[in-house]
């Protein structure tokens, strides 16, 4: 690749990355930032009449959006654009994925169905179908990040915020961003292979402007208020069911008594089976972060953290700690705690 081809592909990545910013399938539009405000504005003057525009001022704080941990965020968010772009084969997408297992599924005898159903029935079971396996393995990949002590040295920089912005959903290594995109496309490739072998011709998914409808009426309904310093409770009822902006949220407090909760997306049942749900509240107020020097590191030493953690490795102390957690239900995070000392 000469000099002009990389400033190009330079170019090139750094508009695709900021036209994520009115792209109604990437969890930073503009377009579901204003909804979420909307949302919760509306919440908010439900449930506290006059005191709702209170409620949302932090938002709309320059100590916030220009906080040093938001301003990692933001680079962050291009250069592992660019570091990804390099790294992943572009080569391997869903489509690629699906004729793989078609050709596998064919190969064990799998066939068409004999009996005909309705076009209808096949798409709404189809998207029930992704829908559930989407969520319950973004909700199964997350809970190993925090179990298993390799994956939480990575995902560990997505936890060093100590401000949430809606650009904190994008504050990840590279390595978790493989990690993810990989699970993506084994579940869709894995659903789309199987539909199209046992209903040929039959199968789609229901989209609005090429977003999933369920992730979209999500995204609509406040989800970039999860990381954001405004808390919103759908009320203990609901958040039997549905993961609420606060409950996210307390999954990102420093606090030991909520260490490993709320691993969930959209679906709360997730966590209930696994006995790691916990409500949130409107009125909770929460600290951040690892508590640890990672917390003030930059884009570097965020990048070089996972290979400094695992390189330090386990001693016996904390290996008794992280398997006790495991035996009593999701304190898994206390191995943090043992790193909270300078490094």
């Amino acid at each position: 690749m000469t000099t002009v081809d990389y400033g190009g592909w330079l170019i090139n990545e750094l508009s695709l990355a900021v036209s994520d910013l009115v792209n109604p399938s990437k969890r930073v539009s503009i377009l579901y930032f204003a909804s979420a405000l909307f949302f919760a504005f509306v919440l908010f003057l439900f449930r506290y009449g006059k005191g709702a525009p209170r409620r949302l001022s932090a938002l709309f704080s320059w100590r916030l959006w220009w906080h040093p941990s938001a301003r990692v965020d933001y680079a962050l968010w291009l250069c592992n654009r660019l570091i990804l772009s390099l790294l992943f084969p572009k080569v391997i997408t869903t489509l690629g994925v699906v004729t793989w297992l078609m050709f596998q599924l064919r190969e064990v005898g799998l066939s068409p169905l004999a009996m005909t159903i309705p076009d209808w029935s096949v798409i709404a079971l189809f998207s029930l179908c992704y829908f559930l396996l989407d969520d319950f393995s973004r909700f199964w990949l997350h809970w190993l990040m925090h179990r298993w002590s390799w994956l939480w040295a990575f995902h560990r920089v997505h936890h060093s915020a100590k401000v949430l912005t809606p650009f904190t959903v994008l504050r990840t290594h590279p390595v978790e961003g493989m990690l993810f995109y990989g699970r993506s496309l084994l579940v869709q490739g894995s659903l789309v292979a199987l539909f199209v072998t046992l209903f040929p011709g039959q199968v789609s998914l229901l989209m609005i402007g090429g977003v999933f409808v369920a992730t979209y009426v999500f995204n609509i309904c406040g989800a970039n208020l999860r990381h954001s310093p405004v808390p919103i409770s759908y009320g203990k009822t609901l958040e039997r069911w549905l993961i609420s902006p606060a409950q996210h949220q307390l999954h990102h407090s420093a606090a030991v008594e909520h260490y490993d909760c709320n691993f969930g997306v959209v679906l709360a049942v997730w966590d209930r089976w696994f006995r790691c749900l916990q409500f949130g509240s409107d009125q909770q107020k929460l600290r951040y972060g690892t508590l640890s020097t990672l917390d003030q590191a930059g884009v570097f030493g965020q990048y070089l953290s996972p290979i400094l953690f695992l390189g330090r490795g386990l001693n016996g102390r904390q290996a008794g700690l992280i398997k006790t957690s495991l035996v009593n239900g999701g304190k898994a995070k206390a191995r943090e705690t043992t790193q909270a000392k300078p490094e």
